[in-house]
């Protein structure tokens, strides 16, 4: 007869042996489902990935034009800007000089107010009073001559004064960020004056007064909502004989010609409010 243990060990191992088939038969199974599955799997998934792609972009096709003409349709660019010169008066010291002149060059210190109608229009007024300057070719002309009459004095026409109105169209605005971290806001203009010039004359060359019809380009730069620097460039024009003739004293024939204005200034802006484009 069996000995009791070798009895016991028997029974302990014949649930475990059992349990070992089963466990073998259940992976058999899965191993033959999936060896079916994986041939039919991939012929499904390439086509539904492909048919997924196809929906999505006739989907975002179709959604973009309704976005487009929903939301973006006639918007402009930037939305709700603040207006540094709409409705705002700006008033302006300058320091001008005439550049190019033969024999005297003008040096115009003056004033200049605007009235902004619109962010981009504005018209104003401005006053300038000339300084005038001998030119080197005016100096070398008296060192020259005055050495065989002491009696030569060099005389030419010089602007004494200009007053005008303006009107000026802004059509370029903007922003920019100087050293890279602060924001300047700019604006580049077109200018369209008329207005009169004092002409000044010396003893044989009369003086008198011109009208004065120009056009000018400039910009600003906001220091601030209140401060700006301004540069312009003007070009007057301005009928006056430049100068007499040596011999005769008699004044040269009167021409109406150009005269270019470089002038620099500061503007303050009031009230201090700004408002915002709708």
């Amino acid at each position: 007869m069996p000995k009791p243990d070798r009895c016991r060990r028997r029974s302990m191992l014949a649930p475990g042996s059992m349990l070992a088939g089963g466990s073998k038969l259940v992976l058999r199974s899965k191993l033959v489902l999936r060896s079916t599955l994986a041939p039919l799997g991939s012929k499904l998934a390439p086509r539904s990935v492909l048919a997924g792609i196809l929906a999505a972009l006739a989907l975002a096709s179709i959604a973009q034009p309704a976005l487009a003409d929903d939301v973006l349709d006639d918007a402009p660019v930037v939305r709700r800007t603040l207006q540094f010169r709409a409705g705002r008066h700006e008033v302006a010291g300058q320091f001008g000089f005439t550049v190019g002149d033969p024999f005297v060059r003008n040096v115009l210190p003056g004033a200049r107010y605007d009235m902004h109608v619109y962010d981009w229009l504005s018209v104003g007024a401005d006053l300038l009073i000339g300084i005038p300057l001998k030119t080197p070719t005016s100096a070398e002309i008296e060192f020259k001559v005055g050495k065989t009459s002491d009696k030569f004095v060099m005389e030419a026409s010089r602007i004494a004064w200009l007053a005008g109105g303006h009107a000026t169209v802004s059509p370029l605005v903007g922003k920019f960020m100087a050293f890279g971290s602060l924001p300047v806001t700019f604006d580049a203009h077109v200018t369209l004056s008329a207005g009169v010039a004092g002409i000044g004359g010396s003893e044989n060359l009369p003086g008198g007064v011109s009208v004065a019809p120009g056009v000018g380009l400039g910009g600003r730069l906001f220091a601030s909502r209140v401060l700006a620097v301004c540069f312009d460039v003007h070009n007057i024009f301005l009928s006056r004989a430049l100068a007499v003739d040596r011999n005769s004293k008699a004044a040269l024939v009167a021409g109406f010609g150009s005269n270019v204005l470089a002038v620099a200034g500061i503007s303050f802006f009031m009230p201090p409010d700004l408002s915002r484009a709708e």
